[in-house]
């Protein structure tokens, strides 16, 4: 690093960084990197976000099968009924990311992991080119749901909460994760977790209601563009704004993700989760935007969580 390439804020983190006395301009000068927490070591460790098929547009359209194999689905027993009332990410072989609302009634009875097509009892269909069917489902048993200790259900502040699983997923025979069921990658840095600020185009999946205001019995995707906070009526830096006139999210995507594929996870081209799908438009698709927890503002917690749960 030199004075002609880097800015005064760069020399300054250098100096602030300094093992040795860089000031000196002694030779054999070293620089500390902040060491990393167990929890942030854990989700940096992740095999996640893994492009499995090639990247398309999609606009409230079915996916192909094992493309996004991080998509969780919440079920919940209303009386003698079971159904389905929100959406998550798995994180870790053990953690699932999703938001603290959905358990304003109660606590799930499981939570499924590798599911495409909610109806069949195995997802088949084409993938790169060749016909092949997915891995059987999992439903894996709760063992904690550890919501944000200041979350609000009247200002929908804080909305996080991550489930802990009965159990690691399951691997197949060589010991490796299931193609239909894999991580998806967090904003683990400043450069990650800046391209919610940045980035005008998101993603969003989900099995939420469509035009016809029924839920899908598929997996679905859309693209949605940025917000301004203000256009979800000055919101905080906590959440973020997006959606557009028949490109949303809706009350069955609760908890489900907002993302982007980007080639600065780690130089690699990854899935990497930027939002939480919080609250939005009572009705579908009417050009209302929705609001998402920002998921950089809430990486220590969630770090801090994973390690000590």
């Amino acid at each position: 690093m030199s004075k002609k390439t880097a800015s005064s804020a760069d020399v300054m983190y250098y100096l602030n960084s300094a093992c040795q006395d860089v000031k000196s301009r002694r030779p054999g000068k070293l620089v500390c990197c902040q060491e990393m927490s167990e929890g942030m070591q854990i989700l940096d460790a992740q095999i996640c976000g893994y492009l499995y098929s090639e990247p398309k547009t999609y606009g409230g359209h079915e996916l192909s099968i094992l493309s996004r194999p991080w998509m969780a689905l919440l079920m919940f027993r209303e009386g003698n009924v079971e159904r389905f009332k929100c959406g998550g990410t798995l994180i870790t072989e053990r953690f699932v990311l999703t938001a603290a609302h959905c358990f304003n009634e109660g606590d799930p009875q499981f939570v499924r992991l590798g599911e495409y097509k909610i109806s069949n009892e195995t997802d088949c269909g084409i993938v790169k080119g060749k016909y092949e069917c997915a891995p059987p489902v999992e439903d894996i048993k709760i063992d904690k749901v550890i919501k944000h200790e200041n979350f609000s259900k009247f200002t929908g502040l804080n909305d996080i909460a991550l489930i802990k699983l009965s159990k690691e997923v399951v691997r197949d025979e060589n010991g490796k994760l299931k193609n239909n069921i894999r991580p998806i990658c967090l904003p683990l840095n400043d450069t990650l977790q800046e391209l919610a600020e940045n980035e005008e185009e998101f993603l969003v999946t989900g099995w939420g209601k469509m035009e016809t205001a029924n839920f899908s019995d598929v997996m679905l995707e859309t693209n949605i563009n940025k917000k301004t906070r203000k256009d979800c009526r000055n919101i905080s830096s906590s959440q973020l704004c997006a959606g557009d006139l028949g490109f949303d999210s809706c009350s069955g995507d609760s908890g489900g993700p907002l993302f982007l594929l980007t080639d600065m996870y780690k130089n690699l081209q990854r899935f990497v989760q930027l939002g939480i799908v919080s609250y939005g438009a009572t009705h579908c698709a009417n050009g209302e935007p929705a609001v998402y927890t920002n998921v950089a503002s809430y990486i220590h917690w969630i770090a801090d969580n994973i390690a000590h749960n």
